[in-house]
């Protein structure tokens, strides 16, 4: 019965996200990026109701006092699920974001980047020009008192693991000098990263953490933002991870394990 549930949850999921998506890439064409960025929010609600109504999940989004009330602040969460990205940019819909130039050249996303007026970083560029893009780029949203999103590691990670955290959190950080908002979480605890699999009754949540101040220099700003993301996605995992799931979480952490 499980399994019928998941493959129904699956197949409605995928094929109404299709169409959604298909559906905003046209409106791209003609709408506003305030019009697409509301309709990518409806999505990102649904997407989350859906989980909660079919496999009867639950989705916790915790510390959410430590959000910033006004002015520009960056959001740097543990990417963990393909779920996140609707809980937060269902959260922050009128958020700035860094995203790689390559899905810019791709037909239809292109658009939609441009539209919602996107970072854009090319690999190709090299670390000072990528540094530079982001630079520059960051300094938009500071003067429209917008929110950036940025995902330090730059991948999906399975529960436990870690990569190198990437300096482009502390470029923006130190351009804007503006609070960065560390987000923990455990929703691979429901829906593990790029798997058809998902976990019914279970729960996950995001939790927003205590902001780290402008000033800090980057040797200390990168060694806090990565302790206080990791301390705190591993407590959330051992709350919500369960079985075979949780030890093989906890043997990643205790090695320091990339995804590989």
């Amino acid at each position: 019965m499980t399994a019928i549930r998941v493959a129904f949850f699956n197949v409605v999921f995928y094929a109404v996200t299709f169409f959604w998506a298909m559906y905003i890439a046209v409106n791209c064409y003609f709408r506003s990026g305030e019009t697409i960025r509301a309709m990518i929010a409806r999505w990102c609600r649904w997407t989350q109701w859906w989980v909660k109504v079919v496999l009867g999940s639950r989705i916790l989004k915790l510390g959410q006092e430590n959000i910033p009330k006004e002015g520009t602040y960056i959001i740097a969460p543990k990417h963990q699920s393909e779920l996140d990205v609707a809980v937060i940019f269902g959260e922050h819909s009128n958020c700035g974001a860094v995203v790689m130039q390559q899905l810019a050249n791709m037909p239809f996303l292109g658009k939609l980047i441009e539209t919602l007026d996107l970072i854009t970083v090319s690999v190709e560029g090299g670390p000072q020009g990528r540094t530079e893009l982001i630079r520059e780029g960051s300094k938009k949203y500071f003067d429209q008192s917008l929110p950036i999103l940025i995902y330090p590691e730059g991948e999906l990670m399975a529960l436990g693991a870690k990569e190198r955290y990437k300096s482009g959190v502390y470029n923006i950080y130190e351009v804007v000098n503006a609070p960065v908002v560390p987000v923990a979480q455990s929703l691979g605890a429901i829906w593990p990263k790029r798997q058809w699999t998902k976990k019914t009754g279970h729960t996950g949540a995001i939790k927003y953490l205590e902001p780290i101040q402008p000033g800090l220099g980057k040797e200390e700003f990168m060694a806090t933002i990565e302790e206080m993301i990791e301390r705190e996605t591993m407590a959330l995992i051992r709350q919500h991870a369960t079985g075979e799931e949780l030890a093989l979480a906890e043997d990643r952490y205790a090695r320091k394990a990339s995804n590989s």
